[in-house]
């Protein structure tokens, strides 16, 4: 697919995971007032769901050489049925060790014209913290089981709030880094919190480079 094809599937996913967790803030408003646990189930459903597309965002860039390293799996080789975070996650470092984007702070004009983007240095969801809370909300996608131990639904309640605020950060505005046949750069993304279409810088090289202190 032609880069700009790319850009745009990356966008929608990035802006769609911004919309689901603006809807999970809207559950857990409710929740707040009603107490009621099929709000802030919904409110974690949501959260959940706002990960997988920010998973599927992650592919768009790689999206060639993904889909031949899922062929050439012996067990599910269609990449298309993938859902997991957690295992394109797995997949994608094997392709590119840097595919997990990086939060950065706004940019600083520089002494020479130039502009200069600082990494955030906390308050984000990283790719650690990003798979430890994935696992989390999956297990509360299902009804609780009476005969098995509590799933501590109200520490989640108490967190909810502070994993979506970490996921803002994260899309707010970050740089994901590219190395492919076709194209060696980065795209820098702009993500407002009100429902609007994220904004992308493409920012290329003229070949091979390191992403370093990440």
């Amino acid at each position: 697919m032609r880069e700009t094809a790319l850009q745009a599937i990356y966008i929608s996913q990035i802006g769609e995971a911004a919309s689901r967790l603006l809807a999970s803030k809207q559950f857990l408003v409710s929740f707040t007032k009603t107490s009621a646990v099929p709000e802030l189930e919904a409110a974690i459903l949501q959260v959940r769901k706002a990960l997988e597309t920010i998973a599927f965002a992650a592919i768009a860039p790689d999206k060639k050489k993904y889909s031949e390293l899922r062929a050439a799996a012996t067990k599910s080789p269609d990449f298309t049925k993938d859902y997991h975070a957690g295992r394109i996650f797995t997949a994608l470092a094997r392709i590119n060790k840097d595919f997990y984007p990086i939060a950065l702070l706004p940019a600083v004009r520089q002494p020479d014209g130039s502009w200069h983007f600082d990494k955030k240095q906390s308050g984000y969801l990283t790719k650690k913290r990003f798979e430890q809370v994935y696992d989390r909300l999956g297990k509360h996608l299902h009804a609780h089981n009476p005969w098995s131990g509590s799933k501590n639904l109200h520490n989640l309640a108490r967190d909810l709030p502070i994993i979506v605020e970490e996921a803002y950060a994260l899309l707010d505005l970050h740089v994901r880094f590219i190395r492919t046949p076709e194209f060696h750069g980065a795209w820098v993304v702009e993500t407002d919190r009100l429902g609007n279409p994220p904004r992308l810088i493409t920012a290329s090289t003229t070949g091979p480079y390191m992403v370093a202190n990440r």
